[in-house]
């Protein structure tokens, strides 16, 4: 919640559990009010909005002041449920559905410019010239330091077919180098593949958007043909994404029978199978403290049917299904409808599941894990109940550097705050609890430095040794 819309939600709040005394207000005479229905609650809402609009010494619209009733609503459900506006909801949409107009490149914050960090698979930028550690100076001329990096970003996307044009100012190059990038439809492949140690299949599910199980599919066919013993499946700090991919990619893995059994608010169960037979070679799953929603439907049908076994730390424990809708006002809103139970009906939210081989990495941070987390690409501080990506990043990397009790809610909350404090005061920094931009980007050093330094993946080592056994 951006702080405006939280000031505002406050005052709204603090409002419906005062006594007000004032006589313009609808009830102000009456101590208490109790309302029989959901029409007498809005007209006491309306009454409110009108008291401020009339009264609030600032600046604030009614649609503002809606926006934050609207984000309210949704602060007292689960973690889950979220409102979103306008864009947010189309940033929501592109990570679960994984297609959108753009350049396809991946962009990092490096020394507070926008640098190109990788490219995606047939990406129009690399066509076009464009190299990975380029920094962005100016998008269709104009500068890009005058936006929030977020709101620059923003600008390399739009429809397909339109071109962009990119100010680069490249690495032993003082001038400024101009491309034009086509963008094009772009399909974000969350699934990377390879043969390790001369005979195992390797596959890493970064997260399941709709192009997961189709790439998984593609994965598997490939390394089939070069004969391999066995698949390590790699979920660590796969966070999730559509529950129908992680039912495909599961089908992929387990027998015919349940994936997967949803139980709903009217206690209707719905009951989803997969429909193919099992891949025929052994197979180990990878899994730690991030692996959540999706994951876990994949991690749990595989342990419980016993068609592989999981290696790891135990899966982070959310076990809801939430629906998506768009609204009308070009935002949306995402509702926990349901819970979800293994094949074995087994209830995993809040509980995780426990791998059948507990393997900590010495480190305890894989190379995988890190490229899953969410960019902190965010130009601002944040404080104690604020809300934003760069919060949901800082608690992803804090819980890997050894603060366990940090939640990834992307709400800085008080353990948040706490945890921060300690980084800043063990890491030389003002010791205050905000998450700001020293801080962020301390982290994001810490993190790296641990990468780089990392010689041993226990985890997978594990895995490796466990199919070599067969």
């Amino acid at each position: 919640m951006n702080n405006f819309c939280k000031r505002a939600y406050s005052i709204i709040i603090c409002m419906l559990i005062m006594v007000v005394t004032l006589t313009s207000f609808s009830y102000a005479n009456e101590a208490t009010k109790t309302f029989k229905n959901l029409d007498e609650r809005l007209a006491y809402l309306k009454s409110i909005i009108q008291y401020i609009e009339k009264n609030y010494d600032g600046k604030v619209t009614e649609e503002e002041l809606m926006e934050g009733a609207y984000k309210g609503v949704f602060e007292v459900l689960d973690p889950h449920s979220n409102y979103f506006e306008k864009d947010e909801y189309g940033k929501f949409e592109i990570d679960n559905i994984g297609v959108y107009g753009g350049i396809g490149a991946t962009i990092s914050v490096v020394d507070g410019k926008l640098t190109i960090a990788g490219f995606m698979e047939n990406s129009p930028a690399k066509r076009a010239g464009v190299k990975i550690e380029d920094r962005i100076e100016s998008i269709n001329d104009e500068e890009v330091s005058k936006y929030k990096s977020k709101n620059a970003i923003d600008l390399l996307l739009g429809e397909p077919e339109t071109k962009v044009k990119l100010g680069i100012k490249r690495k032993g190059q003082e001038s400024i180098r101009y491309f034009y990038v086509q963008r094009e439809i772009i399909k974000i492949n969350p699934v990377q593949f390879k043969v390790i140690d001369d005979c195992i299949g390797y596959i890493r599910i970064a997260e399941f958007n709709q192009n997961a199980s189709e790439n998984v599919k593609k994965a598997l066919d490939e390394l089939k043909s070069k004969n391999i013993k066995g698949i390590i499946l790699d979920l660590r700090g796969n966070l999730g994404g559509l529950l129908q991919e992680g039912v495909k990619v599961a089908d992929e893995f387990i027998p015919k029978g349940p994936v997967v059994h949803i139980n709903y608010k009217n206690k209707k169960r719905e009951t989803l199978y997969a429909r193919k037979e099992k891949i025929n070679m052994p197979v180990v799953v990878l899994v730690n403290q991030l692996t959540a929603s999706a994951s876990e439907i994949v991690s749990g049908a595989i342990q419980d049917t016993k068609s592989g076994i999981l290696v790891g730390t135990k899966t982070y424990g959310k076990g809801t299904v939430q629906q998506t809708l768009p609204i009308t006002n070009g935002g949306g809103i995402k509702l926990t409808i349901a819970e979800y139970l293994t094949p074995n009906e087994r209830s995993i939210n809040g509980i995780g599941i426990d791998p059948d081989v507990v393997v900590k990495n010495s480190s305890g941070i894989s190379k995988g894990v890190i490229a899953a987390f969410v960019s902190m690409v965010e130009d601002k501080s944040f404080s104690l109940g604020e809300r934003g990506l760069n919060v949901y990043g800082a608690q992803q990397r804090l819980k890997l550097l050894g603060y366990e009790k940090v939640e990834a809610t992307s709400i800085l909350d008080g353990v948040t705050l706490n945890a921060l404090k300690d980084f800043q005061k063990n890491n030389g920094l003002e010791e205050n609890g905000i998450l700001d931009l020293k801080t962020r980007d301390q982290i994001n050093t810490k993190i790296e430095q641990i990468a780089n330094g990392e010689l041993k993946d226990a985890q997978l080592e594990k895995g490796i040794e466990i199919l070599k056994s067969y």
